[in-house]
């Protein structure tokens, strides 16, 4: 009987899936006259890897090498190259195997989370609570088809093996990870205030050993000039792109909607339905230079709390460096200079872990965080569903997940800061466990 339910359970998650890639992918490549399409952001991959593989082209970043000015290239030539083989592909197949990639990843990174938490109580909460908390992150990286979700798979997987001991693979995925998106390379001083200097030094060599890997396609000069290129495309000139694409839900972006006038008007796509909710008039450098400091205030304020939280700990060896890890994640959505919405499906980490603390544990501690939890996933569950574009954009420009994140990272310091008789009181802290001390160089 078991078997035979197995056997239904697995037959019908494939059908579903089927029935959901075909969905997905059936609009892609055509023209749809102005109607919503899914996997928009895929398409510009696409597009860059047909003008590379097909065309021959080798100018990344011109305006006109994807899908136009707005959807433009943004990642180092190592992310087109390592995907030429989707881009021999026809279009409509190419997109369906980046869709079962994208479930490939889910399903890698719940296995990950489970591996390094096998044991909890009230599965069933724990579960429920973590999917209504992230869900609609993770639905809507799907339908964008976007990068980030390989990304954010590749630095949990980099975390799950620092968390074994497996320092030379957790610095190659780490480095995969940043490759793709730059923003986890936020989280590398927490290994420098853990002592980790092995795994840094791999991860930075790694990191230059990805990035010339290209040369053997484009060749040393010009794969030097892309990747000059690209700094200045995407690091150090983004202002066009930070006002025309996805708001910006990091403290940054906050910082400017409230205390600066955002000009929605001058978006090139005609996306400019977004209400003005400023309270100050300040200059963008003047309010750039507030984010700066507030933001290295709140950086160096987190790590100086995860190290006094973890002397605290060592007189009875709880050590939950999951907690601090995740903490790191929140702290990355923080302060990063770009965070769009998508970018919250990381969330998935400190939410499961707090979960697994706050419903195993009766202490006052956890109490707190259970509320914080049924908060976060109730509001992920609700706000989604409220109708009308217009309430949608002024979610967006008030910052809704913003301050969700908020609410997850005081969770995760009242979690780290706890009493030690509240970790006492719960199996989870005891299993979330840190690196055996022999991977410490």
């Amino acid at each position: 009987m078991k078997r035979k339910s197995l056997a239904i359970l697995v037959i019908s998650s494939a059908v579903l899936i089927a029935a959901a890639g075909i969905i997905l992918t059936r609009d892609f490549g055509a023209d749809t006259q102005g109607r919503k399409k899914h996997l928009f952001d895929f398409e510009v991959y696409y597009d860059a890897g047909q003008s590379l593989y097909q065309q021959g082209r080798t100018d990344l970043y011109s305006a006109d090498f994807a899908s136009g000015r707005v959807m433009d290239y943004r990642y180092p030539p190592f992310f087109l190259i390592a995907l030429i083989p989707l881009w021999a592909l026809p279009a409509k197949a190419a997109a369906y195997c980046w869709f079962l990639l994208s479930l490939l990843s889910i399903i890698a990174s719940a296995i990950i989370l489970n591996r390094i938490q096998p044991v909890y109580k009230n599965r069933i909460a724990v579960r429920a609570i973590t999917a209504l908390a992230v869900a609609q992150y993770f639905v809507m990286v799907v339908h964008y088809g976007n990068a980030h979700l390989l990304a954010v798979f590749l630095l949990f997987a980099a975390l799950y093996s620092f968390l074994k001991g497996k320092l030379p693979m957790a610095a190659l995925l780490m480095a995969l990870s940043i490759t793709i998106k730059l923003t986890p390379i936020l989280i590398l001083p927490y290994f420098a205030l853990k002592k980790q200097w092995r795994l840094l030094w791999l991860t930075g060599l790694f990191l230059i050993a990805i990035n010339l890997l290209p040369s053997l396609y484009f060749g040393f000069t010009k794969n030097a000039e892309l990747l000059k290129t690209w700094y200045r495309h995407v690091v150090t000139d983004q202002e066009f792109h930070e006002m025309n694409g996805p708001i910006n839900l990091s403290l940054k972006g906050q910082l400017r909607r409230y205390l600066s006038e955002v000009d929605y008007n001058s978006r090139v796509d005609g996306d400019v339905n977004y209400r003005s909710i400023n309270f100050a008039s300040l200059p963008q450098k003047t309010v750039d230079r507030i984010w700066i400091a507030i933001a290295l205030i709140i950086y160096v304020l987190v790590l100086f709390l995860i190290w006094r939280a973890s002397r605290q700990r060592n007189t009875n060896g709880d050590r939950p460096v999951a907690l601090e890890l995740g903490l790191m994640i929140c702290l990355m959505l923080f302060v990063g200079p770009l965070t769009s919405k998508i970018y919250f499906i990381a969330l998935l980490w400190p939410v499961f872990f707090l979960a697994c603390l706050a419903f195993s544990s009766p202490s006052p501690g956890p109490r707190f965080i259970r509320s914080v939890l049924i908060l976060v996933a109730a509001a992920n569950l609700i706000l989604p569903l409220l109708p009308g574009s217009s309430v949608q954009r002024l979610l967006l420009v008030l910052g809704a997940d913003f301050f969700l994140n908020c609410l997850v990272m005081a969770a995760l310091a009242q979690a780290l800061t706890s009493t030690r008789q509240a970790f006492r009181s719960t199996d989870v802290a005891r299993q979330i466990q840190s690196p055996s001390p022999t991977t410490t160089p």
